[in-house]
C-alpha cells in the first residue's frame, strides 16, 4: 500500500504517553548508503520520516501508538522525507506486533523480513564479522522461531556442533549465551536435538551455514520435534528392519568394495540411527562416499549432509567428499534423512576443479566499462586529449595485436541480445547480435584472440533475463544442443512479477521453485528470477554454456549476481560445459562469506577477491598500505581461488555512471583525474606483482599502458602464479613484499617508508611511480614478443598490415619481408617501422630481435578475393505466422527506418528477393515483422537464401537466383553532382549470360534509335546528363530506365559549417567524414572542438577546399550528437528539442527548417530546387506557390 502524506501529516509533531519506538535491523538494505524511513498509522495520525541511526546496523523512529508502518529505502539525495515516486524498495503494510519492536529485512521482496525483540540499547544486530559486541569473550544468540515451536537448539562450531537447548523466552523467542564464541563460527537451528529437526527455507530447501546475528528469524523446520512424544528422538524411517551402507572410493572402502552398494554395513542403535566409524584414515587423502539401502535406486550423498564446510563437500556425481588435516577417524551418522559426519577436517578443498586452472599465470583484461557499447558513455575521459571512446568488438578487433601481446585472459561484455545497453538484461542467449557488435565481428575476435593465445571469458547473466513481457520469454535456440521455451514456471516464486500490480496479467504467474538466493538475495528486482531449481532451466543453461563454448568459441564464464542463486549450481553448470575458466561475482566485502560461497560451489570456481578490493586496494587509496598484509583471499591462503581486481565498470565512474556507489579507488568518479595516478598505478602494481589472477581494468590499462605493460611483462617473467609464496611485511605507511614465481621473484614496495627507491640487490626495475616501485627476477633470457595481424581473407583494394615487440628492457627491432622469403636470411627484408598496406594475396614473415636475442618467425598470410561483380541480391522465405515482413538494411544500403521496407517483390517460387544497387558490396540487413520476431543481424557481401528455421533464418540450399525477372540495374541512379566528372555503371540480373544492354546520352529512347549505344565499361560524364537504357536477353526485355544526372557548378568558396550550441554544452566537436566512410576530415571521433566564432556567436569550421560535400556530426564530447547531416553549401544549425536544426544565417533569407530525411535537391525549369515534406522552397527559402 502506497501512501500519499500532506504536508501537515509530515510535519505533525505527534506526542503520546504511549509513544512507542519501534526498531530496524536493515542488513542488506544499507548499501547505496542508503535513507531508510518509516511511515505509520493506525491510531488516527499517520507518522512518517527518517530513522536515526543507533548502530551500523540498527535504526529506530518512535511511531506514537500507532499499530502498522512500512520501511522505504531510497536515495540520500533525495531528501529527509520519503519520496514515493522514486524510493528504491517498500516494504508490505505491517502489522506492528504488541510484543515486538523490532523489524529484520532478510531479502529485497515486500514481504522478506521478520519481527523480534529488541530491548533497546546500541547492541548492534548486524555488526560486521569480526567486531565482537561482547569484549567479554561471549556471544548472545536470539532467534525468533515459527508459531508451533516447542523447543530450539542451536548447533554450531562453537560448541563442535553439538545440539545445546537454549532458554525460551516466548513461544516464539529463545536465547542462549555463549562462551568463547566468534561472529564468524557457523552454526544452524534445529527444532530438537537431531539433525532430524534442522531449521529450512520457507519453501523447504536446505539453507547455508549461519554467521552471527544478534536476531535470527526461522522460517521453517525440516520436522518439529515433541519432547512429550513417546520417541524423544525419532527417526523420519523407524522401519525396525531397515538396514544402510556406506560406500565410496577404494581409499575409504577397499579396492575390492569400491562402489559396491553394499559395502560396509552401518551399525543400527535400538532408536534406529545408523553409524559407522572410519578408523585411522590418512591425512590430506580425498574421500568419497555415500549410503546406499543396499541398492543404487535409493542412496543418500552430498545434499543430505548436515555440516557441510570446506573438508566436507561434494562434487558433481552428488558424492560426499572429504578430507582430514590429521590421521584419525571418522564417524558417519545417518537417521534415514541425514548424514552427519565428524572429524578433524581440514579447511582446504578436497576436489579437484575442472574451472579452477592450477598455478595459473593468466593475467586478464576487462575489456569494457559501463555502457563502452558507445561512444561518450560515462567515464568515457579524455587519455592523452582524446576521449577513450567505445569498445564494441570491432574497435577491440583494431586493438587485438596489443591486447593479445600482454593477456592471457579477455572478459567481454554480455554479449547475447538483450534490452539494450551493457546487456545485463539478456533476453535471447543464442542471438549473439547486441549493441556491441554483430556476431560475425564478436566471431572474429574470437578468432583473432585464440590466434594470439588468449582466451575469451564471456559475462554469463542467468541469475535473470529479460523477456517479451514481464512472463513471457523468447525461444532459445542453441541447434544440436536442444531449443527451448521458457514460460512463467521457469521464474522464482519470490519473483516480484506474483505481487507488483505492474505486472497486469502476469501477477502471481511465477511458479518456479525457489533456487536459495544468498542471505535472502535470490530476488534481483528489476528482472526475472530464473528458478535453477528446476530441471528444466538446468537443462538450458547447460546447453546454452555448451553451445558459447563450442559454437561461439568461448574459453571461460564469468557469473553475474553469483548470489542470486546457489552455488551448487554453477559446479553444475561448469562440469557440463567444461571450461577452462569460471569466476563469480559474489559482491561481499567479508571474504568468509565469499569462502563459503566458493564451497558451495564446489571450489569450482574463482571469486572476484571483493575482500581484497575492500582492505588492500582501499588501503592503497588512503595511503594505509598495512592494510595489504593479510588481506582478503590473498591473506587466507586461497589465492588460488581469487580473481584480484582494482576497479570495475561496477564500481568505475560510479556517481557519473549511474551506478550509484562509491566504491572507485580515487572516490566517485575521480580515478581517472591526473592526480590519482599514482593511486591507480599503485594498486595495479599490488594486484601485478601478488598471487591471484590479476584483472586490469580497460580505462587503467587505455591510460597507462606503458606503466603497466611493463609490470604485468615483469610478473611473466618471473612466472608468478595464483598460487605463488608470498613473503611480507607492514607498518606505518609502507607494505613491502617478495612473491616467488617458477622463473624468479617479484620485489613490491609500497609507502614512502618502504625503500621503494632504492633498488633491491639482484633485482630489475619493472616500473616506479610515487611512493611505489615493483622489480623483478628471472632466470629466463629475455626474448621479445612478437604479434603481427593474423592471416585473412579481404575484398577491399588494399589491406593493412600492423606488427609489433615488446620486452622490458628495451624496444626491440622487426624484420619482414612480403615474397615469402626468410626474413633471418633474405636479402629482401625490410625493418618495420609503421603499418603497411598490400594488394593481391601476400605472405608476410616476420621476426624480433633485442640483444642479439632472437624470436621465432611469425608467417602470416592475406588472401585478396575478388568483390562479386553483379549487383548483391538476397531471398528469403519467411515463416507464414508472419502477416507482413520487412527488410532492414544498413552499412551500405538504406531502405528506410525500423522496420525498414515492407518487403512485397517475389520471385517465381514464392521467395521474396531484393536486389541492391550495383556499387554495395557489402550490406547489413535484418528480417523481421515489424512486431516482435526479427533475424540475426547479417552481413550480405555475396548473394546468398535464408529461410527461417523455427526462431531465427539458416542459409538455404533450396532456392535459385536464376528466377528472379530479368531487370537492369543503373549505378548511382540520377542525382546532383558537383564532383568534374561521374561514373555509372550498369549490369543485369535474372537473364543468361548474354545479356546485352543497350542506352542513349541525348534523351532519346533507345529502343526507337537508329544506333543505341552497347555498354561494355563504366560511362564516364561531366555535364548535366540522361542516360536512358534497357537490356536484352534470351528473348526477354527490360522496360527503358531514364535516369537524369545534374552537374551543378560547386560553391565556389570553401565550405563552412556554423553551429549555435545549446546552452548546457561545454564544449563543440565537429565530426566529419565522406560519403564512403573512408576519410575522416576532422580527425578521429568525437573530432576536433569547434573553437572559431563568428559575429553571431556561433562555433564555425571551414574545410580545405577540395571538400565539396561531407557528412558530419555535432557533438558534445560526452554523449549527446546530432543526427547525421550531410551539406555541398555553406549552412547553419541550431539546437531544439534535442535535434540540429537550420537556422538563419547571417546575410541570408533561408527560413528555420528541421532538417529531415524527407529533404531532397532537384532541378526544375532550369533552377535548383528543395522538396522537403511536400512543400517546394527555392534556395533561398522561398515558398514556390
Amino acid at each position: 500500500m502506497k501512501k500519499f502524506l500532506t504536508l501537515f501529516s509530515v510535519l505533525l509533531s505527534v506526542s503520546s504517553l504511549n509513544a512507542r519506538v519501534i526498531y530496524l535491523v536493515p542488513n542488506d538494505w544499507k548499501s547505496d548508503n542508503a535513507a531508510l524511513f518509516v511511515h505509520s498509522w493506525g491510531s488516527g495520525s499517520d507518522i512518517a520520516g527518517q530513522m536515526t541511526k543507533v548502530t551500523e546496523n540498527l535504526y529506530q523512529y518512535e511511531i506514537g501508538d500507532n499499530t502498522n508502518c512500512l520501511f522505504v529505502r531510497q536515495s540520500p539525495d533525495l531528501g529527509t522525507t520519503i519520496n514515493w515516486e522514486k524510493k528504491w524498495n517498500q516494504t508490505a503494510d505491517l502489522a506492528v506486533p504488541a510484543d515486538k519492536n523490532c523489524y529484520t529485512i532478510t531479502g529485497w521482496g515486500p514481504n522478506d523480513g521478520a519481527w523480534s525483540v529488541h530491548n533497546g540499547g546500541t547492541t548492534d544486530p548486524g555488526t560486521n564479522p569480526g567486531t565482537d559486541p561482547n569484549p567479554d569473550g561471549k556471544l548472545t544468540y536470539n532467534v525468533t522461531v515459527p508459531a508451533g515451536t516447542n523447543a530450539c537448539y542451536i548447533a554450531g562450531e562453537m560448541n563442535s556442533w553439538s545440539h545445546v537447548e537454549m532458554t525460551k523466552v516466548s513461544d516464539t523467542h529463545y536465547t542462549l549465551e555463549i562462551a568463547g564464541a566468534t561472529q564468524a563460527m557457523k552454526y544452524k537451528y534445529c527444532s530438537g536435538p537431531d539433525w532430524a529437526y534442522v531449521e529450512k527455507t520457507a519453501t523447504g530447501e536446505e539453507l547455508q551455514d549461519r554467521t552471527y546475528s544478534a536476531n535470527d528469524v526461522v522460517a521453517a523446520w525440516a520436522a518439529v520435534y515433541d519432547p512429550n512424544g513417546t520417541d524423544p528422538n525419532p527417526n523420519p524411517n523407524p522401519d525396525p528392519d531397515a538396514a544402510y551402507y556406506v560406500t565410496g572410493n577404494a581409499e575409504l572402502v577397499g579396492a575390492d568394495n569400491a562402489w559396491s552398494e553394499t559395502a560396509i554395513a552401518m551399525t543400527k542403535s535400538a532408536d534406529n540411527i545408523f553409524t559407522h566409524t572410519f578408523s585411522d584414515l590418512t591425512a590430506g587423502v580425498i574421500y568419497r562416499m555415500k549410503i546406499t539401502n543396499g541398492t543404487w535406486e535409493k542412496n543418500w550423498g552430498y545434499s543430505a549432509v548436515q555440516n557441510a564446510h570446506a573438508g566436507v563437500t561434494g562434487d558433481s556425481d552428488g558424492n560426499v567428499v572429504f578430507k582430514l588435516a590429521t590421521n584419525g577417524n571418522v564417524d558417519v551418522t545417518f537417521n534415514g534423512t541425514n548424514i552427519t559426519l565428524k572429524g578433524d577436517f581440514t579447511d582446504e578443498k578436497p576436489v579437484n576443479a575442472n574451472s579452477v586452472p592450477s598455478e595459473c599465470e593468466d593475467v586478464m583484461l576487462q575489456a569494457f566499462y559501463y555502457d563502452s557499447y558507445r561512444d561518450g558513455a560515462p567515464g568515457d575521459v579524455l587519455v592523452n586529449g582524446k576521449q577513450l571512446g567505445n569498445t564494441k568488438w570491432n574497435v577491440l578487433l583494431s586493438q587485438s595485436d596489443e591486447i593479445g601481446t600482454y593477456f592471457d585472459l579477455v572478459w567481454l561484455p554480455p554479449s547475447g541480445k538483450s534490452e539494450g545497453g551493457t546487456g545485463y538484461h539478456q533476453t535471447v542467449y543464442s542471438n549473439q547480435n547486441s549493441d556491441w557488435g554483430s556476431q560475425k565481428d564478436l566471431l572474429e575476435f574470437i578468432n583473432r584472440m585464440h590466434a594470439a593465445d588468449t582466451k575469451v571469458i564471456a559475462d554469463i547473466v542467468i541469475n535473470h533475463a529479460g523477456g517479451k513481457s514481464w512472463c513471457e520469454f523468447y525461444t532459445q535456440n542453441f541447434g544440436e544442443y536442444g531449443m527451448f521455451e521458457p514460460d512463467a514456471s521457469w521464474i522464482a516464486q519470490s519473483d516480484e512479477v506474483n505481487f507488483n500490480s505492474e505486472a497486469g496479467d502476469c501477477k502471481g504467474k511465477a511458479t518456479g521453485p525457489e533456487d536459495g538466493g544468498y542471505n535472502g538475495q535470490d530476488n534481483y528486482g528489476s528482472a526475472r528470477d530464473r528458478a535453477h531449481a528446476k530441471p528444466e532451466v538446468q537443462e538450458m543453461m547447460k546447453a546454452y554454456l555448451k553451445w558459447m563454448k563450442n559454437v561461439i568459441g568461448f574459453d571461460g564464464w564469468r557469473y553475474d549476481y553469483a548470489q542470486g542463486f546457489k552455488g551448487k549450481y554453477i559446479d553444475m553448470y561448469n562440469s557440463a560445459s567444461e571450461n577452462y575458466f569460471s569466476v563469480v561475482e559474489f559482491w561481499n566485502g567479508d571474504m568468509n562469506n565469499i569462502k563459503s560461497y566458493l564451497n558451495d560451489v564446489n571450489w569450482n570456481t574463482l571469486a572476484f577477491d571483493f575482500s581484497t578490493k575492500y582492505s588492500a586496494i582501499q588501503g592503497i587509496a588512503d595511503g594505509q598500505y598495512e592494510r595489504c598484509k593479510g588481506s582478503g583471499l590473498l591473506g587466507a591462503g586461497l589465492s588460488k581461488f581469487a580473481v584480484t581486481f582494482v576497479d570495475s565498470h561496477d564500481t568505475y565512474f560510479g556517481c557519473q555512471g549511474g551506478r550509484d556507489n562509491n566504491d572507485e579507488i580515487g572516490g566517485c568518479g575521480k580515478s581517472m583525474e591526473d592526480y590519482n595516478k599514482d593511486r591507480v598505478l599503485g594498486a595495479n602494481a599490488f594486484i601485478l606483482s601478488m598471487p591471484g589472477v590479476p584483472c586490469v581494468f580497460y580505462p587503467h590499462w587505455a591510460k597507462y599502458k606503458d606503466a603497466i605493460g611493463k609490470m604485468v611483462l615483469a610478473r611473466k617473467a618471473a612466472g608468478v602464479h595464483s598460487e605463488s609464496q608470498v613473503s611480507d611485511e607492514a607498518g606505518n605507511g609502507y607494505y613491502k613484499a617478495t612473491i616467488t614465481g617458477k622463473h624468479g621473484s617479484v620485489r613490491l614496495l609500497l609507502g614512502s617508508n618502504s625503500g621503494y627507491n632504492t633498488t633491491p640487490a639482484g633485482y630489475t626495475l619493472a616500473y616506479k611511480g610515487g611512493n611505489f616501485a615493483m622489480y623483478y627476477t628471472t632466470t629466463q633470457t629475455e626474448v621479445p614478443i612478437l604479434s603481427i595481424t593474423p592471416s585473412a581473407i579481404y575484398k577491399t583494394p588494399t589491406y593493412e598490415v600492423e606488427m609489433a615487440a615488446v620486452a622490458l628492457s628495451g624496444k626491440p627491432t622487426i624484420y619482414y619481408t612480403t615474397d615469402g622469403s626468410d626474413p633471418k636470411t633474405s636479402a629482401t627484408r625490410q625493418t618495420y617501422t609503421t603499418a603497411f598496406t598490400i594488394s593481391g594475396t601476400v605472405t608476410v614473415k616476420a621476426y624480433a630481435i633485442l640483444n642479439n636475442v632472437e624470436s621465432e618467425v611469425q608467417e602470416a598470410t592475406y588472401t585478396y578475393q575478388e568483390p562479386q561483380q553483379t549487383p548483391l541480391t538476397v531471398k528469403f522465405l519467411p515463416p507464414t505466422t508472419w502477416e507482413t515482413v520487412y527488410l532492414y538494411a544498413w552499412g551500405g544500403a538504406n531502405l528506410g527506418a525500423w522496420p525498414g521496407m515492407e518487403w512485397k517483390t517475389k520471385d517465381s517460387d514464392g521467395w521474396l528477393y531484393q536486389v541492391f544497387p550495383g556499387d554495395v558490396q557489402e550490406v547489413s540487413i535484418i528480417f523481421n515483422n515489424g512486431t516482435d520476431e526479427q533475424s540475426n543481424d547479417i552481413i550480405l557481401d555475396q548473394d546468398a537464401c535464408y529461410e527461417w528455421d523455427g526462431t531465427q533464418e539458416k542459409l538455404s540450399q533450396n532456392c535459385s537466383l536464376s528466377n528472379i525477372p530479368f531487370q537492369l540495374i543503373v549505378t548511382p541512379e540520377g542525382k546532383v553532382f558537383k564532383t568534374e566528372t561521374l561514373s555509372i555503371t550498369m549490369s543485369t540480373i535474372g537473364g543468361g549470360d548474354d545479356a546485352t544492354i543497350y542506352y542513349t546520352l541525348d534523351g532519346s529512347n533507345p529502343k526507337e534509335a537508329a544506333k543505341p549505344m552497347t555498354y561494355t565499361k563504366a560511362i564516364t560524364i561531366n555535364s548535366t546528363t540522361t542516360l536512358k537504357a534497357y537490356a536484352e536477353s534470351n528473348g526477354q526485355e527490360t522496360e527503358v530506365q531514364t535516369h537524369t544526372y545534374t552537374y551543378e557548378t560547386p560553391q565556389a568558396t570553401p565550405l563552412t559549417i556554423a553551429f549555435q550550441k545549446p546552452e548546457d554544452w561545454t564544449k563543440v566537436h565537429l565530426y566529419a567524414w565522406n560519403d564512403g566512410g573512408a576519410t575522416l576530415y576532422n580527425g578521429q571521433w568525437p573530432g576536433a572542438e569547434m573553437t572559431k566564432k563568428n559575429a553571431q556567436g556561433l562555433y564555425y569550421f571551414t574545410f580545405d577546399a577540395s571538400v565539396k560535400e561531407v557528412n558530419f556530426i555535432f557533438n558534445n564530447g560526452s554523449g549527446t550528437q546530432s543526427a547525421d547531416l550531410w551539406t555541398d553549401e555553406d549552412v547553419c544549425y541550431g539546437w531544439e528539442n534535442g535535434k540540429a536544426k537550420i537556422i538563419k544565417c547571417t546575410g541570408t533569407d533561408v527560413e528555420d527548417i528541421t532538417l529531415t530525411n524527407t529533404v531532397t535537391k532537384f532541378i526544375l525549369n532550369g533552377q535548383l530546387v528543395i522538396l522537403h515534406e511536400g512543400v517546394l522552397y527555392n534556395v533561398m527559402g522561398q515558398v514556390i506557390k
